[in-house]
C-alpha cells in the first residue's frame, strides 16, 4: 500500500532558504586530536572572533575535565550561526572509517552540551554542515587509501571547504 505524500515534508510558506558561506579557520590542536575548524554563518556575515575564541576555550575546558576525550585523532569542528544561535560540532574520525560527532549550542551563559532529545531520531547535522560533512568524508577517504604517512595526514589537514552552501 502506497502512502499519499500530501501531507509529507510540508514547509512553511514563511521559510526562505539562505545561502551560507563556510569558511575555514586556524585549525586546534587538543591533547589527542586535530581538528580542522570551520565557521558557517550568513553569506555576507562573519563569525566574531570572540565566540571563535570562546567556542575554542570551552572545547579545551571540556577536554581538561575529562568530558571530551579523544584517542590520537583527526577530524574537524563547525561553528555554525544559525538563526541567531551557535552549534559546535566536533566531528572525527574513528575505528578506521566512522565518524563520531558530539554537538553543543550556546545561549547567554556560554557554550553546553545539547540536550538530548527523546525517541530513536536524534538530530545530527543540517543540510549546510552535511555540505562540509560530505567534503571532509572525501577528503578522508583519500587519506585512507593512501600511503597513511606523515605526507597523507597533512594533506588531509590541508584540504578545507570553503565557498557558498546552498
Amino acid at each position: 500500500m502506497t502512502q499519499a505524500i500530501t501531507r509529507l515534508a510540508e514547509i512553511s510558506a514563511d521559510y526562505q532558504h539562505v545561502e551560507k558561506s563556510i569558511v575555514p579557520a586556524d585549525d586546534l590542536s587538543l591533547p589527542g586530536a586535530h581538528l580542522k575548524w570551520y565557521d558557517i554563518y550568513l553569506a555576507g556575515r562573519d563569525t566574531p572572533a570572540e565566540i571563535r575564541d570562546q567556542a575554542r576555550e570551552f572545547l579545551r575546558a571540556e577536554v581538561e575535565a575529562g568530558r571530551l576525550e579523544f584517542r590520537d585523532e583527526l577530524g574537524y569542528a563547525m561553528l555554525h550561526l544559525d538563526g541567531e544561535g551557535y552549534f559546535l560540532l566536533v566531528v572525527v574520525w574513528r575505528n578506521t572509517n566512522e565518524m563520531w560527532q558530539t554537538l553543543y549550542g550556546r545561549d547567554e551563559n556560554g557554550f553546553h552540551p545539547y540536550p538530548p532529545k527523546e525517541g530513536a531520531l536524534k538530530p545530527t547535522q543540517n543540510i549546510f554542515e552535511l555540505d562540509c560533512t560530505a567534503h571532509e568524508r572525501r577528503a578522508w577517504s583519500r587519506y585512507l587509501t593512501s600511503a597513511r604517512d606523515e605526507a597523507a595526514k597533512r594533506a588531509y589537514i590541508d584540504d578545507k571547504c570553503t565557498g557558498i552552501l546552498v
